[in-house]
């Protein structure tokens, strides 16, 4: 790859870079930064002099910033800039979001009509062992689904409501419907099979809060019972890979065709990690 060195980790998965000439991009380098991301979905980078401004430079060359709706700390001078951290600041109040706790398996703001494309994480303050994030590629997760599988999955759409975060509490100016009946809760439909928009190949789309989804045009307790096939299948250990994080390490990962979780870790350690995010599209239905 010009401009790079491009390590495979795991093949059509996971790859790194190193030796990254940030400061010197121009339309070839990102050209080649778009293509690594495409071939690897989720990509890693180590050993290259990253801040705040070259990561937001970065995640501009893979689309316009996407603002982060869900922020409740950190607020730090750059906007475009997600904290994600157990830290306090000095009146105690939280220094980022998401604690220290397990974070469940989800892709990013799968409630809205178009989720983020990609997502940059990176770390500044990593505790000795826990916080390590999961991925799990739903390229592979559909490819070897069952043929009956997919031919059952042709054209189903599941209802991401947006009442409920993955949590379970009400997002912001959210109240309880009385219906247990998760489609006709407001949200949003996107289908369960997607065909990517720039490798055109096929993957699961599942979202998140399985739990709390609805598939349309099916019973509750049936579209429940599939969902959880699927995601047990799509989170099953051949499909994931996890990252133990380095201080200076940023990952990009494709929101369009992978879930990610995090593990929990000790609340008297600190992890401080600064998140941006690119614009995507709405999920396409591959049929």
């Amino acid at each position: 790859m010009a401009g790079f060195a491009l390590k495979e980790i795991v093949p059509d998965f996971v790859g790194e870079i190193c030796d990254f000439p940030v400061h010197a991009m121009d339309e070839q380098l990102a050209g080649d930064l778009r293509k690594a991301w495409t071939k690897y979905p989720v990509l890693r980078f180590r050993n290259v002099p990253i801040g705040d401004a070259e990561q937001i430079a970065i995640t501009k060359v893979l689309g316009p910033i996407f603002l982060t709706t869900n922020v409740q700390y950190g607020k730090p001078a750059s906007p475009e800039i997600f904290v994600i951290a157990n830290k306090k600041n000095p009146d105690g109040t939280p220094a980022g979001d998401l604690g220290d706790g397990e974070v469940q398996w989800h892709t990013d703001h799968w409630w809205v009509e178009q989720p983020p494309s990609a997502a940059l994480l990176r770390a500044v303050e990593v505790p000795a062992t826990g916080g390590n994030t999961y991925w799990a590629n739903m390229y592979s997760a559909y490819a070897t689904l069952p043929e009956s599988m997919k031919k059952r999955l042709i054209g189903l759409y599941i209802h991401h409501q947006d009442v409920l975060d993955i949590s379970g509490a009400p997002r912001r100016g959210k109240e309880i419907p009385s219906s247990q009946d998760f489609a006709t809760w407001s949200g949003v439909d996107h289908p369960i099979v997607v065909r990517h928009p720039d490798s055109g190949k096929l993957c699961l789309y599942l979202g998140a809060s399985r739990e709390r989804s609805a598939i349309l045009g099916m019973k509750q307790n049936e579209a429940s019972a599939l969902l959880e096939d699927l995601w047990q299948h799509a989170t099953s250990p051949a499909h994931v890979w996890y990252q133990e994080w380095r201080p200076g390490d940023m990952m990009i990962w494709d929101n369009r065709c992978l879930l990610h979780r995090r593990d929990q870790f000790d609340p008297h350690s600190v992890r401080l990690m600064h998140r941006t995010t690119a614009h995507g599209q709405r999920p396409v239905a591959a049929v």
